[in-house]
């Protein structure tokens, strides 16, 4: 929660910079809902403010224009779903142990409805407007290869992994992830899998791997 400016008659209100804050943040919640809904085309700007209260003008200033604002969202999901992996924090784990965080918190993605919902809008859109499927594949999917890479190559030079192509490996860990569920997430099914299934399938996905490349 920012912090709020004492007033003098012992109210309080958020500091100009908060204030800024909050807006932005309440404007990308309702640009998410109204583009899940109605589709990147179909989305109305001024549906988004009725939505998330403010002005016209405020959204401009602060996303520039729609493009721009649906950059911010998948900015937001990307931050909310994969910022929240320490990868320092990682390297005093074994690989089995950091693969297993790393993979759980990946599935949690991939069954994610609200991330469904925004593949499904991707899948309508990305041919119409390219510049949405660059946005989503630079923030999103080659964010987290790129982040795991990152990380294996870090037990590689450990000599913990024998891995030529980190990116590579990467893709293969994530396409092992995603296994069925992710088309089917996609097509509007709920997943409700128990967390001890969800560890089961993550489980079975790292032991998979580093069949193929823990060093021996």
């Amino acid at each position: 929660m920012p912090p709020k400016t004492p007033l003098a008659n012992n109210t309080t209100e958020y500091a100009p910079r908060e204030r800024g804050l909050i807006r932005r943040d309440k404007i990308i919640q309702a640009a998410t809902r109204v583009f899940v809904q109605s589709g990147f085309e179909s989305a109305s700007l001024q549906d988004i403010v009725a939505l998330a209260g403010g002005s016209l003008a405020t959204l401009y200033r602060l996303f520039g224009n729609k493009e721009g604002l649906f950059y911010a969202v998948i900015e937001r999901k990307s931050d909310q779903l994969l910022g929240e992996i320490d990868y320092g924090d990682l390297q005093h784990k074994t690989p089995k142990d950091a693969l297993q965080v790393i993979g759980m918190r990946f599935f949690s993605m991939v069954i994610s409805p609200e991330v469904g919902a925004i593949h499904r809008l991707l899948i309508g859109e990305a041919v119409r407007t390219p510049k949405l499927r660059e946005i989503f594949l630079t923030l999103a999917t080659e964010r987290s290869i790129r982040n795991l890479a990152d990380y294996l190559q870090t037990q590689v030079d450990k000599q913990t992994l024998d891995i030529q192509d980190c990116f590579i490996a990467a893709s293969h860990f994530m396409g092992a992830l995603k296994g069925n569920y992710h088309i089917r997430c996609m097509l509007g099914e709920v997943v409700n899998l128990p967390l001890e299934e969800q560890e089961k399938f993550v489980t079975a996905a790292v032991d998979m791997f580093l069949g193929g490349y823990a060093r021996r």
